[in-house]
């Protein structure tokens, strides 16, 4: 499927008007739970917190690096909150009035490594993802408002003198794909990781980054720029307070796709060719980290040009 308006006229709605991108915002449909393996992606479960349903799960939960894979769990409901839970992970789901849904990520790191993690070595990652359906042309649009508000329960480095910044932290980033969409386009399917940070051990202020995805043995080889925190939120989530962001990245992504080409990345790919194909958020652990968040579940208020 190409790049296309496709939402433009849903339900009556005027070319202008603000549609949301994110699916299943209150997970009624359940979520996929993917394995240990990036390169083997199939479904090994399913969780439906709120009970079965008929429909395909918008949401999957990304397990790559673990030992533990989580699956075959039933559901405990404690204080409203519905949560799954084992020996090195947890999740769980805390439903809020006006339909908004508090999301919790947990990874006791120190049940996951039996050793410090090495140089090369796949690391910990407990992510929820969502591939978008409707793929809208970026030029398209005219703003991109993305909404969260995330703390951070606790992160404890567990590693002691064996700890290096450089292999190891714990880290929660939200990346967009940003991808070319335009069959028949010589750069069809290619793609780059645009990051929205939350949190990384290492820095209360995290840096605007960009770079070549690295690190494992099934990286994507794909260009990563990450926006620094200070363009979304003021302070840290290392108070352990609640942020809140509420900002129009449309023009920052614009800013990534022109530092990746000037980066020798998507070359022969067009601003007219983009679309955002999916999102992921979570825990990445490349470090011996007992850690956890939650968020209230990511929002993208998508408006369109009146022109198209």
């Amino acid at each position: 499927m190409g790049c296309k308006n496709e939402v433009s006229r849903e339900n009556g709605r005027k070319l202008n008007d603000t549609f949301e991108l994110v699916q299943d915002r209150a997970f009624k449909n359940g979520l996929i739970l993917r394995g240990d393996n990036s390169s083997y992606p199939e479904a090994v479960g399913y969780f439906y917190p709120f009970g079965m349903s008929e429909k395909e799960p918008n949401w999957a939960l990304a397990q790559w690096g673990t030992r533990n894979v989580m699956k075959d769990i039933s559901p405990v409901t404690k204080n409203d909150s519905i949560i799954y839970q084992q020996d090195t992970k947890r999740i769980f789901f805390y439903p809020q009035k006006g339909g908004n849904m508090k999301i919790g990520l947990e990874v006791f790191a120190s049940k996951e490594y039996l050793a410090s993690r090495r140089l090369g070595e796949d690391w910990v990652h407990l992510l929820l993802e969502q591939n978008f359906t409707k793929h809208i042309q970026l030029k398209t649009i005219q703003s991109l408002e993305y909404k969260i508000k995330a703390r951070l329960l606790f992160c404890n480095n567990r590693m002691e003198d064996e700890y290096s910044p450089d292999l190891h932290t714990a880290q929660i980033t939200l990346f967009l794909t940003v991808q070319n969409r335009v069959k028949g386009s010589p750069q069809y399917g290619d793609f780059f990781w645009f990051g929205l940070p939350l949190y990384d051990f290492r820095h209360e202020k995290i840096a605007e980054y960009g770079a070549q995805d690295l690190g494992k043995e099934d990286a994507s080889k794909k260009f990563i720029s990450t926006v620094a925190s200070d363009e979304l939120f003021s302070g840290s989530i290392h108070s352990m307070d609640w942020i809140t962001i509420d900002k129009n990245i449309y023009p920052l992504i614009k800013k990534s796709f022109e530092t990746a080409q000037s980066r020798g990345y998507m070359k022969n790919s067009r601003w007219e060719d983009l679309c955002i194909s999916s999102m992921n958020l979570g825990w990445e652990v490349p470090g011996t980290f007992d850690c956890g968040i939650i968020f209230e579940c990511p929002s993208f208020l998508i408006t369109l040009k009146e022109d198209n």
